[in-house]
C-alpha cells in the first residue's frame, strides 16, 4: 500500500497542469478574442495547430520515457527539466496587450508558438509523471485512489487559479466594470500561476526520486523496428482503442462546454467577475466530494460502469440551465440570485466530471498491465501519452470549435448582441450534451473490469 505521504508528494505535481488547464480551458480563447482582439478564426487556427504539435510530441515523449535508462530512472529526468519551457512560454502567452503595434498574423504566431511550447513543457512532465504513478502500484483500487489524489490536486489548483483571477486580478474598476475584460490583469495572473507551477513540478519530481528503484528498467536494445512492433501491440489493444476513442469524444464535448462558459457568463448572463467567482466554491466542494466517492463507487461497480454513470449524469445535468431559461424559470440576469440558481446543476456537472476523470486516469494503468502481458514490456509512457493528448484535446478542440463558433456568429472584441450570445448558449446547452452520447457508446463496450485485471496480474506473476 502506498503511504499518504507519497500520494501527497506525487499528487502535488498535478498542480502545474491544473493551473495550465484552467487558463487554457476558460481564459485563453477569451483573452485573445475578446480582450486582445485577435480574429476568432485565427485564434482557433493557432489552437488547432498547437494540437497538431501535441499529436507528435506526446507519443514521442511516451516512447522516449519508456526506453530511458539513467541514474534518475526512466521518468524523472524529463519531469525535473520540464519547468523551464513551462514557466517561460506560459508567461509569454498572456503578455500581449491590445495597444501593441503588431498585426493579426504576428499575434497569431505569438499565440501559436507560446501555446505550443507551453504544452510541450507540460508533456515533458505529464507523460512521465502519469506513467510513474501507474507503474508504482498495480492494485486495482489502490491505483484508483492514487489517481483520485492526483486529479483532486489538479482540480483544486485550477479552482484556486480561477479564484485568484476573479477575486483579485479581475476586480471591477471604473474603466472595466467586467474585470475579466481588463487586459492588464492577465500578465500578473500568469506570472503568479507560473511560480506555483514551477514549485509543484520541482517538489513532486525531487521528493519522489526515492521510489525510482521500485520501477522496471528497459533492458533491451532500442531499435526503430522494435519500437514500431511494440507500439503496434500497445495501440492495437482493444481496451486501449475503446478507452482512447471514448476519452477523445468525451473531451471534445466537455471542451466545447467549458470553452464557452466565460463568454456565456459575461455576455449572456451579464455576470461580473466577483459573481462568477461564487461558482468556484461549488467546484472546490465538488473536487473533495468526487475524491471521496470515486474509490467507493469503483470498488462497488467498477471503473467502466462508474465512468458511464458520470458521463450520463453530466449529459442530463448540462441542459438544465438552458431549459430553465426558456421556460422562464431563471432569476433576473446579472443578479446573485441567478448565480445561486445556476449553482444547482453545476454541483452535479462538476462532481461527476471530476469523478469521471479520476476513474479514467486509473483505467490506463490497467490497460498497461494487459499490454505488458501481450508484449512483455511496460509501456505506460506510450499509453499515458494518449491520456495527455486527450486532455489537451479537451482544451484545444473545445477552444477550436468555440473559436469557430465565435467566427461563424461574427462575435468580435465588441459586446455581442442578444441573438449572438443566445446562440452560444444554445451550443453549450444543447449541442454539447448531445455529443456526450458518442463516448457513452464507446465506454459501453470497454470490458477490462476488476475480474479480468486480477487474472492479468495472476498471469504476469506466473510469467515472472
Amino acid at each position: 500500500m502506498l503511504s499518504n505521504q507519497f500520494k501527497f508528494q506525487y499528487s502535488v505535481g498535478a498542480i502545474a497542469n491544473g493551473i495550465k488547464t484552467d487558463m487554457f480551458t476558460f481564459f485563453l480563447l477569451f483573452f485573445y478574442s475578446r480582450v486582445i482582439g485577435l480574429d476568432p478564426l485565427l485564434a482557433s487556427l493557432a489552437i488547432g495547430a498547437a494540437l497538431i504539435v501535441d499529436s507528435i510530441t506526446d507519443p514521442l515523449m511516451g516512447t522516449i520515457s519508456d526506453r530511458t535508462n539513467t541514474k534518475l530512472g526512466r521518468r524523472h529526468p524529463y519531469m525535473i527539466s520540464s519547468f523551464i519551457p513551462v514557466s517561460i512560454f506560459y508567461i509569454l502567452l498572456f503578455t500581449p496587450k491590445p495597444d501593441w503595434d503588431i498585426t493579426q498574423n504576428q499575434l497569431f504566431w505569438w499565440m501559436f508558438v507560446c501555446a505550443s511550447f507551453t504544452r510541450i513543457g507540460m508533456t515533458l512532465f505529464e507523460v512521465p509523471h502519469r506513467s510513474f504513478g501507474a507503474e508504482i502500484t498495480k492494485d486495482y483500487i489502490e491505483r484508483t485512489k492514487l489517481f483520485s489524489w492526483r486529479e483532486m490536486f489538479a482540480w483544486i489548483a485550477g479552482i484556486c487559479n480561477a479564484f485568484l483571477a476573479y477575486n483579485i486580478f479581475f476586480r471591477s474598476t471604473p474603466e472595466y466594470p467586467y474585470g475579466q475584460l481588463n487586459p492588464e490583469a492577465y500578465f500578473p495572473l500568469a506570472l503568479t500561476g507560473a511560480i506555483f507551477m514551477v514549485l509543484s513540478l520541482l517538489y513532486s519530481s525531487i521528493t519522489t526520486t526515492n521510489k525510482i528503484e521500485n520501477l522496471s528498467k528497459w533492458t533491451e536494445a532500442v531499435t526503430f523496428e522494435q519500437i514500431i512492433k511494440e507500439l503496434k501491440i500497445a495501440i492495437s489493444n482493444k481496451s486501449f482503442i475503446l478507452f482512447f476513442l471514448g476519452s477523445l469524444t468525451l473531451s471534445i464535448s466537455w471542451g466545447l462546454l467549458n470553452s464557452l462558459t466565460l463568454f456565456i457568463n459575461t455576455d449572456f448572463w451579464g455576470l461580473k467577475g466577483s459573481q462568477i467567482g461564487i461558482f468556484l466554491y461549488i467546484y472546490f466542494g465538488a473536487a473533495f466530494l468526487a475524491f471521496y466517492i470515486t474509490p467507493k463507487f469503483v470498488a462497488l461497480i467498477g471503473k467502466r460502469n462508474f465512468v458511464l454513470l458520470c458521463v450520463l449524469g453530466v449529459a442530463l445535468s448540462a441542459p438544465i440551465a438552458f431549459i430553465s431559461y426558456n421556460l422562464g424559470l431563471t432569476p433576473e440576469k446579472g443578479t446573485t440570485t441567478l448565480v445561486l440558481f445556476l449553482c444547482v446543476p453545476l454541483i452535479f456537472i462538476s462532481t461527476l466530471s471530476i469523478a469521471g476523470n479520476m476513474a479514467r486516469d486509473a483505467m490506463i494503468g490497467d490497460i498497461a498491465d494487459e499490454v505488458d502481458l501481450q508484449s512483455g514490456k511496460r509501456q505506460e509512457g506510450v499509453l499515458y501519452s494518449a491520456v495527455s493528448f486527450v486532455q489537451k484535446v479537451n482544451t484545444a478542440i473545445g477552444s477550436l470549435t468555440g473559436g469557430l463558433t465565435l467566427w461563424v456568429l461574427n462575435i468580435t472584441a465588441e459586446t455581442p448582441t442578444y441573438d449572438q450570445a443566445y446562440s452560444l448558449f444554445f451550443v453549450q446547452g444543447v449541442i454539447g450534451p448531445i455529443l456526450l452520447i458518442i463516448p457513452i457508446l464507446f465506454f459501453y463496450f470497454y470490458s477490462l473490469d476488476k475480474k479480468r485485471h486480477s487474472e492479468i496480474l495472476r498471469q504476469l506473476k506466473e510469467r515472472s
